[in-house]
């Protein structure tokens, strides 16, 4: 008499039954883990990549990979020493209309199962460089558009004089690139704080000494420090006369903290 009733019924029942089902994390359809080998024969030695569908990072560490996961940066990961040392070659590939920025949570996904991963959140103070704009606003040539819009990234190469005067090149770079790379120039994290979005060309000079001169630099508890010490040829010059500025600070941010563990990956 009511046959509607039953069909309602039975739609309520399986809504029920799928809203209390644990949706599964991303994850990649096939991966393989090993240990590495010893590490670098000339020629033997390659970037890590990620591409659209896939990771393959030859010789990384825990630590990298863990940064990677959490889309952080290798010093928000604290844990063990051997975070850092311990090296493994990881190739792993998503599934159909997998998309970039899903191998972050896919990463996750695998060191969970790989490496019985646990880990939390926490906040924590990092003595850091905050690369700003200076007063008088930036002084920097916008790159050339590329014909047909399309958009390259950035070029950024390194030389060293026989005068220990280094030369860093940049083409297309971004204000984020710029920071990473002065990162490893300066053995500091360097924050972008500029809030510029545009591509830019330009040079800069820098010295060996560079990175001594910035951890002799305190980092400030109520306000900044001098952007830079008075030097002939500097890092820190060459960024003042691009009209911005490097400040070493004491920041809060998010960090990950590794709970356990394992050395050991779980077979393929």
């Amino acid at each position: 008499m009511f046959p509607n009733l039953t069909t309602a019924a039975m739609i309520l029942v399986a809504g029920w039954a799928a809203w209390g089902q644990t949706v599964a994390p991303p994850s990649f359809e096939v991966s393989s883990v090993k240990p590495a080998a010893p590490c670098c024969a000339p020629g033997q030695w390659r970037e890590s990549k990620a591409g659209v569908d896939r990771i393959d990072f030859p010789n990384a560490t825990l630590r990298y990979c863990i940064a990677f996961g959490y889309r952080l940066k290798e010093y928000q990961i604290s844990g063990p020493a051997w975070l850092g040392s311990q090296r493994y070659d990881i190739l792993a590939k998503g599934p159909e209309g997998t998309h970039h920025d899903q191998l972050p949570d896919m990463m996750q996904t695998l060191l969970a199962e790989r490496f019985k991963l646990q880990a939390h959140h926490e906040a924590k103070e990092f003595n850091v460089i905050a690369l700003t704009v200076g007063k008088s606003g930036p002084k920097l040539k916008e790159s050339p558009s590329a014909p047909g819009g399309a958009q390259d990234g950035a070029k950024i190469g390194l030389s060293m004089s026989p005068t220990g005067v280094g030369r860093m090149e940049v083409k297309q770079g971004n204000m984020a690139a710029l920071a990473n790379t002065l990162a490893r120039l300066l053995g500091r994290p360097v924050i972008d704080m500029t809030a510029l979005t545009g591509r830019y060309d330009f040079d800069l000079e820098y010295s060996g000494d560079d990175s001594n001169v910035m951890m002799t630099m305190p980092a400030a508890s109520g306000g900044t420090t001098p952007a830079a010490p008075e030097l002939g040829v500097s890092i820190f010059s060459s960024i003042l006369r691009l009209g911005l500025k490097l400040d070493a600070q004491k920041l809060a941010m998010d960090a990950i903290v590794v709970d356990h563990a394992e050395k050991i990956p779980t077979g393929n």
